[in-house]
This record gives structure tokens, C-alpha cells and sequence, in this order.
């Protein structure tokens, strides 16, 4: 079994939520509605498969899915998020 970790941290989805919403969000809090932890979204746990799936790293709930389609991405957010966007 390998001690390598399966995951990156939410760092590596800097670029693409930039490019989604807008803003560099990594120091961002999110609040986990599972277990009530606050945490930077850079600090979090990100999964990769057929899509982005980034998850608390305090019990593992997802915070975020993101799957890019040709045309589009589908973005499903969960738990209490605050960023601020340049106007």
C-alpha cells in the first residue's frame, strides 16, 4: 500500500474557480455544514475523477463539484461560502 495521499490540496482548483467565479478564492473561509469547521478553501482536500470534487478536511463532506463540459461547467457548491469579487 502506498503512503502517497490521493488527494491535492484545494490550491490546485485556484485556476479553475478563478476562471469560473471570478476570483481567487483559495484563502476563502468555508464553513462545513456537517461538522461546523471553518476552513481556507486552499485547505481543503481536492479529489480528482471525471470531474473536481473538493472535500472539508476535517470530516471529508464535499464542498464542491465541478464538472467541465464542452460548453459549459456545472458547478454544485454546498455549506457556507464568503469571497469578495472586484467589482
Amino acid at each position: 500500500m502506498s503512503d502517497q495521499p490521493t488527494w491535492l490540496d484545494g490550491n490546485a482548483l485556484a485556476g479553475l474557480l478563478t476562471e469560473i467565479l471570478g476570483a481567487e478564492l483559495t484563502a476563502s473561509p468555508r464553513g462545513c455544514p456537517s461538522c461546523g469547521a471553518v476552513n481556507a478553501i486552499g485547505a481543503h482536500r481536492l479529489y480528482r475523477g471525471a470531474g473536481w470534487v473538493l472535500r472539508c478536511p476535517q470530516c471529508g463532506d464535499v464542498a464542491i463539484c465541478i464538472v467541465r463540459l464542452p460548453d459549459r461547467h456545472v458547478v454544485q457548491m454546498t455549506g457556507t461560502w464568503r469571497f469578495e469579487v472586484p467589482r
